[in-house]
């Protein structure tokens, strides 16, 4: 009877150690796998305040600053990230830490789109006074009405600066009989007025009325095609990115013209990081 009980004992203690041993381990598992809540990944809707060498500031509509790591995350590749730009930022946990390191940043709302800067190109109206293959002169029209209902005495104002614009090889014309002395043109052009600009687009007063003057368009050679995203290149120190912007149309007819020459139509100015491409065709 004895030798029994001290058996069944012994059955009991070697059922209790592997009972202990199975929980001890269950617990270590438990404790080394991550919660869910850990692990859920979340976005902040906010804007850009400040980029630094890995780090990103930003502020959300209800006013909190947040400054977080930005080494490794992944950034928006269409856009390169810059103050005032609405972004999208992932993160791992339940709530934004200031410090944090994040995982990805998308840019919702580009600067540019809620700035009127970047609405139109540089542009001026005048006449022509002299035009040869590297310069066309032109002596500005400006529009005095503004100036008239301030105030101002423009009786016998016709003709305001004179002003010298460069000719890159990439100018697009459009125009019926042609640039001369004497025809008023509309000069579309990339730099500084003052600081020999270059003219990349013009319109004769005769070709006003055409349905392509009521369209921004360069002229270039397709580059490279990334995806949505269009490198045009008009000469050795003139490129310009461009978005399809989901239009699978113009996409095909980037892909298909790369190393090509080609007119892109597009809005949002040329100065912006990516300007929206309307449509691509074959330079003539």
């Amino acid at each position: 009877m004895k030798k029994a009980i001290l058996i069944t004992m012994a059955g009991l203690m070697i059922f209790a150690a592997g009972c202990g041993k199975k929980a001890s381990q269950e617990s270590k598992a438990a404790a080394e796998e991550p919660s869910s809540e850990a692990l859920s990944e979340n976005s902040l809707s906010a804007k850009i305040q400040k980029i630094e060498e890995g780090k990103l500031t930003v502020e959300t509509g209800e006013g909190k600053v947040y400054t977080f790591d930005s080494k490794g995350a992944k950034l928006d590749p269409t856009w390169d990230l810059m103050a005032g730009d609405e972004v999208e930022i992932g993160y791992e946990g339940t709530e934004p830490q200031d410090g944090m390191t994040i995982k990805t940043v998308s840019v919702s709302v580009p600067y540019e789109f809620t700035t009127e800067d970047f609405n139109d190109e540089s542009n001026l109206y005048g006449e022509i006074t002299a035009v040869d293959d590297k310069s066309i002169t032109v002596k500005e029209i400006p529009d005095f009405r503004e100036a008239a209902t301030q105030g101002e005495d423009t009786e016998g104002k016709k003709y305001g600066d004179t002003f010298v614009f460069q000719r890159p090889a990439f100018e697009l014309d459009l125009t019926k009989e042609g640039l001369g002395v004497g025809k008023e043109i509309s000069i579309y052009y990339l730099g500084d007025v003052k600081n020999n600009p270059l003219a990349f687009y013009t319109i004769t007063e005769d070709a006003l009325e055409e349905e392509e003057a009521n369209n921004l368009q360069i002229k270039g050679t397709i580059e490279k095609v990334d995806g949505n995203i269009v490198t045009l290149k008009c000469d050795d120190s003139h490129s310009f990115r461009f978005t399809t912007d989901g239009n699978a149309e113009v996409n095909k007819t980037a892909t298909e013209n790369v190393g090509k020459p080609v007119v892109v139509t597009y809005s949002t100015s040329l100065r912006a990081r990516v300007s929206v491409a309307e449509g691509i065709k074959a330079a003539e």
